[in-house]
C-alpha cells in the first residue's frame, strides 16, 4: 500500500487530537466558544482520518487479494515433418530455462498443453499483511483436446515433463499438519491449459489462488484464425 494512505490519516489524526486537547483546554479555562470550535474541528479531522484509513485498507485488501506474480513464459515452435509436435521454450520467472537432461528443449505432442503446480494458499489476512501463496511447479504436458468420449469412460495418453524434483521435505504434508498454526488456508493442485500451436506464446502467472496462462496479443490472433477461418486482426477490428 502506498505511503500516502498511511501519511494522510496520520496527519489528520494528529491534527484532530491536537484540536481536541486544545478544545478541552479552552473549556477548562471557561471559554466555551473557542473550546467548542476546536472540539468540532478536532472531531472532524479524526473523522477524515478514519475515512481515509478505511479507504486505504479497502484498497490494500483489493490489491493484495488480486495480486499476481510471474511464473513462466512459454513459446511453441512446430517440429518440421511431425504433425502436432512442438518444441517448447520455457523461461521461468528467475530467468532459468527448462531443458531435458541432455540439454535439449523438450518436445510436446498434441494440440493442447497444461501446466500444473502445487499451491499452498494462505488466509486472506496473511495476504493483506504482505504474505503470498506458496507454489511449486509440478509438470508440463501435451495432449489432445478431444481425448475423451461422452459415451463412456475411455483412456487417453498424454506426454510431458516434470518441472521439479521431489525434495526431501514434503512441504504439503507439513502444511496439512501445521497449517492452522501458520495461517494456511488450503493446499491443493492447480493447473491451467491452453491451445498449443506453431508460434503460440503464453505468460503464466499465479494469483493468490491459482495458475493463469494468458496468450500474447499475437497468439490471440493465431488462435482466432485457427478457430474461425478467414479471421484477420486489423487494429482492433475483425473482418
Amino acid at each position: 500500500m502506498g505511503l500516502i494512505w498511511w501519511i494522510l490519516p496520520a496527519v489528520a489524526g494528529v491534527i484532530g487530537l491536537m484540536l481536541l486537547f486544545a478544545g478541552f483546554g479552552k473549556l477548562a479555562q471557561l471559554k466555551p466558544m473557542a473550546g467548542g470550535g476546536r472540539l468540532f474541528f478536532g472531531v472532524g479531522f479524526l473523522g477524515i482520518a478514519g475515512v481515509v484509513a478505511f479507504a486505504g485498507l479497502n484498497l490494500q485488501t483489493y490489491k493484495r487479494l488480486t495480486y499476481e506474480r510471474d511464473v513462466a513464459n512459454i513459446k511453441f515452435a512446430a517440429v518440421q515433418g511431425a504433425p502436432d509436435t512442438y518444441k517448447v521454450d520455457v523461461t521461468f520467472s528467475d530467468g532459468q530455462k527448462l531443458l531435458e537432461a541432455t540439454g535439449a528443449q523438450p518436445i510436446l505432442k498434441g494440440n493442447q498443453f497444461e501446466i500444473g503446480a502445487q499451491v499452498i494458499k494462505l488466509q486472506p489476512v496473511a495476504n493483506m499483511l504482505g504474505y503470498d501463496s506458496i507454489y511449486r511447479l509440478d509438470y508440463l504436458e501435451g495432449r489432445e483436446a478431444k481425448r475423451f468420449s461422452s459415451d463412456a469412460v475411455t483412456e487417453a495418453q498424454t506426454n510431458g515433463i516434470a518441472l521439479t524434483q521431489n525434495p526431501g521435505l514434503d512441504v504439503h504434508a507439513l502444511a496439512e499438519k501445521e497449517g492452522p498454526r501458520f495461517g494456511i488456508d488450503a493446499q491443493y493442485g492447480s493447473a491451467t491449459y491452453q491451445p498449443m500451436g506453431d508460434g503460440f506464446e503464453y505468460n503464466v502467472n499465479i494469483t493468490q489462488d491459482a495458475l493463469v496462462a494468458r496468450p500474447t496479443e499475437a497468439t490471440k490472433g493465431l488462435i482466432q484464425k485457427g478457430t474461425y477461418p478467414g479471421f484477420q486482426s486489423t487494429g482492433g477490428r475483425t473482418q
